[in-house]
This record gives C-alpha cells, structure tokens and sequence, in this order.
C-alpha cells in the first residue's frame, strides 16, 4: 500500500496509477529538463503492515512512507519512495527506497499507456533473509475503472532468475469521498533451475479508502496463494488485514 501522488494536472490526463515512480538517473534528467507546468508531489503515509503482492516485506510491523514525484507535461515522470520501519528490537530503521520513472501518454479516449521501470531495495530489517532488491521493467493500460499491466524481472529479489507478473487492477467511487480498490496479480518465475520457486503465485488485494481533506484513511484485505517462496520472508500468514493513514503534502 503507498500513498496517492497528485499528478497530471499539467498534462489534463491521467497516468496508470499505483506506482512508487522514479528512477535516478530519469529523476535528475527530468528536474534538469524543468517546465513551468512541471508538477511536483509529495505525500507522507503510516500503515499497520507493508504488503508486497501478498508478503509482508516489513516482517508484519508498521511503517511510515515518504512518497516524492516530479512530472512532465511530455509524459515523462519520475518519483522516489523511501520508508522506515519500527523493526524488533532495533527501534526506527530504515526499509525500502524505491526508484521509478517512465512515459504515459494517452493512447486513445480515456485510456492511458505506460512503459517504465522501476528498482527497489530492501534493508535487512525487512523480515526477509537478508538485503534484498529488485529491477522491473513494465507496461500497462489504464481506464477510469480499470487497468492491466505486465512486469519483467531479470533477477527478481535475487531469489529467482527472470520472472513475469501479470496483474488486474480496478477501482470504484462510492461516493465523492469514498472509494474501493482492488488489485489481483500472478508471478510466474521463468527460470527452471529454481525448482521450489517454479510454480506461480497469485496475490489480492481489496481496499476501501476514506478522503477527509487532504487526509485519506485506508483499510484493505490481502491473500496470496501457496507457492514458491520467491521472498525468504519470515512471515509466513497468507491472509492480511492493514489499516492506513495518508497525507498529501
């Protein structure tokens, strides 16, 4: 679970949404490229859990996230997410800093594409084996109620080789303030030489988010499948429930 990120405002369209977006290199070429349309966000969550497609990457503690984007009226955007966890026995460290950037253009009416990338890592106080990280390269479709995307890894957490993801997204207003959100994802590991992780993984998640200002409160339902551990992660529950706070800053 992150934080939304007001964007598009320059572009007047939408980009394919629930992304940590940035990527270093992408970061500094875009600040540099500037706009005086070019839109800055930022927010600041807390959550009871971090899930990551079904696994809790924060060894089942709650964290505090700190979400950063940039954004351009070409299209091209970029953004940095770090957290902190309340780790066991070692009080506040860090957990996760994830880079992400990419281009999203409106492919036709009502619909946006999106190709980037994104790299993350993860400190040992995560609950995983030991320091973990990933890369991603992704493409997606996104509609005002639905989205589909596609993940490529060449080294995913290091556990596995290459791996595929495939994922549905959707999301419902019930109101002016209030609104659900789902999401329901496969990882396929491509790599046959890791037997214990060649099956596929299905995750969900199902969440319902609460405006009140610039405040959304958010509470979601997480579950995965039985499968390859592809993580290490020391929590072994399939089935989660989160409670959340968030702030646009």
């Amino acid at each position: 679970m992150t934080a939304p990120v007001p964007r598009g405002a320059c572009r007047g369209r939408a980009t394919a949404g629930n992304k940590t977006r940035a990527a270093g290199i992408l970061l500094a070429a875009v600040v540099w490229a500037g706009s005086a349309c070019a839109e800055v966000g930022a927010a600041v969550s807390g959550y009871s859990d971090y899930r990551f497609r079904g696994y809790s990457l924060s060894d089942g503690r709650p964290v505090a996230i700190l979400d950063v984007s940039y954004d351009l009226p070409t299209g091209v955007y970029a953004s940095a997410s770090g957290s902190v966890v309340a780790s066991r026995g070692h009080g506040i460290r860090p957990l996760r800093l994830a880079l992400n950037g990419g281009y999203a253009t409106t492919a036709w009416r009502g619909v946006t594409a999106d190709v980037g990338v994104i790299h993350a890592r993860y400190s040992r106080y995560s609950g995983l084996t030991a320091d973990r990280a990933y890369t991603e390269i992704y493409a997606g479709l996104a509609a005002k109620m639905a989205g589909a995307r596609l993940s490529l890894s060449p080294d995913y957490l290091g556990s596995a080789r290459w791996t595929l993801r495939g994922e549905l997204s959707g999301h419902v207003d019930l109101s002016r303030t209030v609104g659900v959100t789902g999401v329901a994802g496969a990882l396929v590991p491509l790599d046959e030489r890791y037997a214990r992780a060649s099956r596929a993984t299905w995750d969900a998640r199902l969440g319902i988010a609460k405006r009140v200002g610039r405040v959304s409160l958010q509470a979601a339902a997480t579950a995965r499948g039985k499968g390859g551990d592809l993580y290490g992660s020391s929590s072994r529950r399939r089935a989660a429930f989160i409670v959340g706070i968030s702030s646009a800053l």
